[in-house]
């Protein structure tokens, strides 16, 4: 058993604590400074040069590089700075499949729901996520854009049946497609697929067309104003996807959901979900990444939001008629791919 913290160690972890805060602020303003992506093209850079070449102030700058290397984000490199190990590809490289950069300024858009939290306590009230304005919307969708990128790289080659299905070709359905990214990167990287994404969201539903569009891939692609409930095709569809959806699917309307996916999929047919799930014990509740499910579940908490565990997931395949084939993780994240018989 570890040693009893004392009153001193329990006031280091407050300000520990609190410190998340100001290290989620300085991580967007140097990516808006351009920091991160000036010390991965040129690593070594001295605080004064770093300040001539992006037109800020030395004295605030070397203070920046200093906080960040408090926190592990930066290396000293001699005189200079470098990126910290991989953070190159996580802050600094915006072409990477793991670039993060937005996440930090996403989670400062959602913080801005706190101030309502304490009258959402008092009255049991809630603000939906498609309450929030378009600006909301833009920022959600900028931020997740790269994790059905660091699906395909990273975590599909640990899902060797549902990769073949892929590559086999066939019609896609993504579930809650946000602003478009998972139906264009799939379309992009598997060429005999077409694609159908749905929300219930209008304003991410036209940035996904705008996204399409773009991409030049309308013959391919579509996206359209739709609940997973409302589903009304059955046997239409190969694979079926859903990025950060099912935590955020009411829950008296889970069952309903996986149920029309599930009608909606051809016999053999695959549905992966790739979410959130919550800790299921204790030791996973404190422990870092699994934590931050937890705290996923605390910052949408208004939007009536309920993050199932693991447990959970699968009990909803499994009354949907799907058998739960491949499962992996990734970070906080579990990943399952349900097949229909």
């Amino acid at each position: 058993m570890p040693p009893t913290p004392t009153l001193a160690d329990q006031v280091s972890r407050l300000y520990d604590l609190v410190a998340g805060y100001h290290a989620t602020n300085l991580l967007e303003i140097a990516r808006e400074l351009g920091v991160w992506e000036a010390l991965t093209r040129r690593p070594g850079l001295a605080s004064g040069e770093l300040a001539e070449r992006l037109g800020t102030d030395p004295f605030y700058t070397d203070v920046l590089c200093r906080t960040a290397f408090s926190f592990g984000l930066v290396e000293r490199d001699g005189e200079g700075w470098r990126m910290a190990p991989h953070f190159d590809q996580i802050l600094g490289d915006p072409a990477s499949s793991f670039y993060l950069a937005r996440a930090p300024r996403v989670h400062m858009v959602l913080g801005e729901d706190y101030r309502d939290y304490v009258r959402h306590f008092r009255a049991g009230t809630t603000r939906s996520y498609q309450e929030h304005d378009e600006g909301f919307m833009r920022e959600v969708a900028e931020a997740l854009k790269t994790l059905p990128r660091i699906f395909l790289d990273l975590v599909l080659p640990n899902l060797p049946g549902l990769r073949a299905r892929l590559e086999d070709g066939g019609r896609v359905l993504d579930v809650g497609c946000g602003g478009g990214w998972a139906v264009v990167q799939l379309a992009e990287r598997f060429g005999g697929i077409s694609c159908v994404g749905i929300d219930v969201e209008p304003y991410s539903v036209e940035l996904a067309r705008r996204l399409i569009a773009e991409r030049g891939l309308e013959d391919r692609c579509q996206a359209r104003v739709e609940g997973a409930d409302q589903l009304s095709e059955e046997g239409a569809f190969d694979v079926a996807t859903s990025f950060l959806v099912v935590h955020e699917i009411p829950p008296a309307a889970k069952a309903a959901a996986f149920a029309a996916v599930a009608r909606a999929l051809k016999p053999g047919g695959y549905f992966l979900i790739f979410d959130e799930t919550y800790p299921e014990d204790d030791a996973a509740l404190q422990t870092m990444p699994t934590r931050f499910a937890a705290l996923a579940q605390w910052y949408e908490l208004t939007w009536g939001n309920v993050v199932g565990t693991r447990s959970e997931l699968h009990a909803l395949c499994q009354e949907a008629g799907l058998q739960v084939t491949e499962e992996t993780s990734f970070s906080r994240f579990g990943i399952l791919v349900a097949a229909k018989p």
